[in-house]
């Protein structure tokens, strides 16, 4: 688990070490969170997708 989250870090730009000030804080934490938004985004869309795709097929 350890590996997907540097390898999440390191896609996205963000360095491993945390931030040691409020300024680099506050865009690290941007940073993240707007990855994650972007992550769960796709899979939000491919899960619509493949729901639409099996629904098609059933009928």
């Amino acid at each position: 688990m350890a590996a997907v989250i540097a390898e999440f870090f390191s896609v996205i730009g963000v360095d491993l070490l945390p931030p040691s000030t409020m300024g680099e804080l506050i865009p690290y934490l941007l940073t993240v969170f707007i990855g994650i938004v972007l992550v769960s985004g796709v899979f939000r869309v491919i899960g619509k997708l493949l729901e639409t795709l099996l629904s098609i097929r059933r009928w």
